[in-house]
């Protein structure tokens, strides 16, 4: 049939073939749509890793990117252990289930930590590392955050701390730091990696370190960027801070330190917390957001699309060795030393 078509078009002319008149019309468009969406979609990752017998800690896991990285990981046959805020949510009983069943992998659990609250970071912290021998931790991955619409009323956690600082930066810093013994004590032989969700917004970032909470300045409620792109530099920074800190841990055994600390810039994503923070988290704000569906379908990526950088940084070889504390966006290391993302 397509050669048909072409001796058509070369013996008789482009107008003999069925349709032209549309087809002439409507297919520069759609190449002009097929390549921008391309181009907006992002790199996939393309490293494959067989990641049975491995565990994966993850926050923000059962929605939107984290999601995506849950349902990639689970498939590959990893040990997933969700942290969530509440494990009395019915839902979440349905969504392991149905996970395990499209998965066909049984080993995903959830644990409650939520995030905003310090007492209960410490709770689960203090339960896992009471543990002899040590439990396995192959990875974790937090993609757990909070990004407040415009004009809303600042939000607190649940020990009084600004939400977009607590839940983004205090909460999984607490975490990250109660978890490191655990990083520390695996096996010289282990490949451990702590992976870290940034976003570009740090560059409208507001930060202030006598006061990162927004207390003394008031907080931007018009502009919300400016305190969730503070939490985001904060967690950028931490990144070095880190793997500095379990670089300088000496090992009894002499070996040298095997957890490496990342971060991942996924891009700009269609989730829940991109489509509340566009429509200003207002009934008349998803109406023009549903209105403007196939713009935000053209330039923002899907959860799986936005999951790539975080997947390659988890099954790519060149993150099991080598220096950590690296920045990476679109599956490749940010090397420009200013301006990470």
């Amino acid at each position: 049939m397509p050669i048909e078509i072409a001796w058509t078009a070369i013996s008789q002319g482009p107008d003999a073939i069925p349709f032209w008149p549309y087809i002439k019309f409507y297919a520069p468009l759609l190449g002009i749509i097929y390549l921008l969406k391309r181009f907006f979609g992002g790199t996939q990752n393309t490293w494959e890793r067989d990641m049975h017998g491995r565990v994966v800690m993850v926050t923000g896991g059962t929605s939107g990117i984290g999601a995506a990285v849950v349902e990639d990981l689970a498939k590959r046959g990893a040990q997933i252990i969700l942290l969530v805020k509440s494990l009395s949510d019915g839902w979440l009983v349905e969504y392991i289930a149905d996970l395990r069943e499209s998965s066909g992998n049984n080993l995903i659990y959830a644990e409650e930590v939520d995030l905003s609250s310090l007492h209960s970071v410490r709770l689960f912290a203090t339960k896992w590392l009471d543990n002899s021998p040590p439990r396995r931790l192959d990875m974790v991955i937090c993609c757990a955050g909070l990004f407040q619409p415009p004009f809303k009323q600042r939000m607190f956690t649940a020990d009084g701390i600004e939400a977009h600082w607590g839940i983004n930066y205090v909460g999984h810093y607490h975490l990250l730091n109660l978890l490191s013994p655990s990083f520390r004590v695996q096996p010289p032989d282990r490949d451990v990696r702590i992976i870290l969700t940034g976003c570009s917004t740090y560059v409208l970032a507001d930060f202030d370190i006598t006061d990162p909470e927004f207390i003394n300045r008031g907080f931007p409620s018009s502009k919300p960027w400016r305190a969730f792109g503070s939490a985001k530099l904060a967690l950028l920074m931490f990144v070095r801070q880190f793997q500095r800190m379990l670089d300088e841990y000496k090992r009894p055994d002499g070996n040298a330190n095997n957890a490496r600390v990342f971060m991942a810039n996924p891009g700009f994503v269609r989730t829940a917390t991109l489509r509340n923070f566009i429509s200003f988290g207002s009934l008349w704000g998803l109406l023009m957001y549903l209105i403007m569906w196939p713009f935000w379908w053209l330039v923002l990526k899907s959860p799986i699309q936005g999951a790539q950088t975080i997947l390659h940084i988890a099954m790519s070889p060149e993150c099991s060795s080598g220096q950590g504390g690296k920045i990476y966006n679109e599956c490749r290391e940010v090397t420009r030393r200013y301006g990470p993302f």
